[in-house]
């Protein structure tokens, strides 16, 4: 197989959050029976009594490892490029993304509100709406339990990043003891049942020291190069071949698919949710697998590319249609294919709607800025 060097480059970023945003649409689609019963489809086939659509999409949620992992790649290249990473740079970051979830927040939470306000789910309440549109909770969309973490990780990635390059060894360590330490905090926020805030804050360090360690994993790959190593040792070993990297993606499901659940039923449910925990070695491993797989694919680099240019509203935006409001017509396509395929025209219509919209609302200043 005669691929270019790998250089994990914008595009491959891009192209690593289309394989991710694919993971995290065909996992909300087919994984959770009792939130599609009332639409039917027809899987690919049928293995042990399930679709086969279930079984792969169950261990689509390394699609949050992903994410985090290239957020913290991401975040230390720029770092790397520039010398430094302020706090007033991850403020303007975090800016730019709330304009983003704003816009999206008041396209799709009003049409709940008015003609799905016979639900739970979007019965008005102030307090409730102030704190959704803060992405303190997330009620409106449950989907977006990911938005505080990606917040609160990029508000404490100026000290991370100094830590980081005084003492990495005891960044790895603190990593690891925040991880053990979650399911503490995710354990204690019913002592303060009357402080709402107080519980909410709690919830969110839980769960953010559930995740940091996968975002940490991404600032070492990129610091010291490792995608670059993998790429090496590949080259060296004469194992540089799509089949290799295709067993890789198999065994990285089949890891996270069954023997990581294996462990769970031998040591009991103590450890339930333990499978998470891997994913921060299986994220990268599946990134490199996937982008030395569609390389020079030209077809399929230019799709993924199109799915990672617009995966940040699709995730935003896709559960709206798939459980929430429009679930009949996204399961209308009937067949499970053609499903994903008509979730992602849909949803990528959407994108570049909004964009458009975000264009037309500097388009005055841009014009000013020429003057």
């Amino acid at each position: 197989m005669e691929d270019r060097s790998f250089v994990f480059s914008k595009s491959m970023t891009a192209i690593s959050k289309g394989f991710a945003i694919l993971l995290m649409v065909y996992h909300h689609l087919f994984t959770f029976p009792n939130r599609i019963s009332a639409v039917d489809y027809k899987p690919i086939m049928i293995v042990n009594a399930l679709p086969l659509d279930q079984l792969i999409a169950d261990s689509g949620k390394l699609c949050v490892a992903i994410f985090l992992f290239l957020s913290g790649f991401g975040l230390y290249k720029s770092f790397e490029a520039k010398g430094i990473f302020t706090f007033q740079q991850g403020l303007k970051r975090i800016l730019n993304f709330y304009k983003l979830y704003w816009i999206v927040f008041f396209i799709f939470i009003p049409i709940g509100l008015i003609y799905f306000n016979d639900t739970i789910r979007y019965s008005w309440n102030t307090k409730q709406f102030f704190y959704n549109l803060l992405a303190l909770i997330h009620t409106y969309n449950g989907e977006w339990w990911f938005i505080p973490i990606y917040i609160e990780l990029i508000l404490v990635f100026p000290l991370l990043i100094r830590l980081v390059e005084k003492n990495p060894v005891v960044v790895c360590y603190l990593s690891f003891i925040g991880l053990f330490l979650s399911g503490f905090f995710l354990h204690i926020d019913d002592i303060f049942s009357k402080y709402e805030l107080i519980q909410i804050l709690i919830n969110h360090l839980g769960t953010d020291l559930i995740w940091q360690v996968m975002f940490v994993t991404g600032i070492f790959f990129a610091k010291y190069s490792l995608f670059g190593s993998m790429e090496r040792f590949f080259l060296k070993t004469h194992l540089n071949y799509r089949i290799i990297f295709l067993s890789l993606l198999v065994i990285c499901y089949y890891i996270r698919q069954y023997a990581l659940k294996y462990v769970i039923d031998i040591r009991g449910t103590e450890i339930e949710g333990i499978y998470n925990y891997a994913d921060f070695l299986l994220a990268p491993i599946a990134i490199f697998s996937f982008v030395k797989l569609i390389q020079n694919i030209t077809i399929l680099e230019r799709l993924f590319l199109l799915l990672g240019k617009h995966s940040t509203i699709i995730w935003l935006t896709h559960t709206f249609f798939i459980y929430y409001y429009f679930q009949d017509i996204m399961y209308a396509p009937y067949y499970s294919v053609l499903i994903v395929i008509w979730v992602f025209v849909i949803t990528i219509l959407v994108s570049i709607g909004i964009n458009l919209l975000i264009h037309l609302f500097h388009l005055p200043f841009s014009k000013n800025k020429a003057k």
